[in-house]
C-alpha cells in the first residue's frame, strides 16, 4: 500500500513538473509581447496558486507577481496576500515589498 502511495505521489510531481515547464514558457511568451492582458496574468497566477506547492512553483509565482506589479500594483499585492492566506508563507509579499522599496529608491534619484 505504501509503495502505491509513493508511486502515485511521484507521478503527480512528475506530471506537475511538465505542466510547470509549460506554464513558464507561456509566461515568457506573454511577458515578452508588446501587450499583455491582465486576465492572462491573473489566469496564470490562479493556476500556479492552486498547484501543489514546491520551490519551483513558488519561484514562478513570484516572477509572475513581480511582473504583474508593474501592470497593476494593487492586484499584484492581492495575489501576494492570497498566497500568504493559503500557505501561511510570506515570501511572495516580501519579494513584492522589495520591489516597492526599489521603486521608491529609484524615484528619489
Amino acid at each position: 500500500m505504501k509503495e502505491k502511495i509513493v508511486m502515485a505521489a511521484r507521478e503527480l510531481i512528475e506530471g506537475q513538473k511538465g505542466y510547470l515547464n509549460y506554464l513558464e514558457e507561456y509566461f515568457d511568451f506573454i511577458s515578452n509581447r508588446n501587450t499583455t492582458r491582465k486576465s492572462e496574468i491573473e489566469d496564470l497566477l490562479d493556476i500556479v496558486l492552486n498547484m501543489f506547492q514546491t520551490n519551483e512553483t513558488l519561484d514562478l509565482y513570484i516572477r509572475i507577481c513581480s511582473y504583474y506589479h508593474a501592470i497593476d500594483r494593487e492586484n499584484a499585492m492581492e495575489y501576494a496576500q492570497f498566497y500568504l492566506d493559503m500557505y501561511n508563507d510570506d515570501r511572495v509579499i516580501r519579494e513584492i515589498m522589495k520591489i516597492e522599496k526599489e521603486i521608491k529608491v529609484y524615484a528619489k534619484k
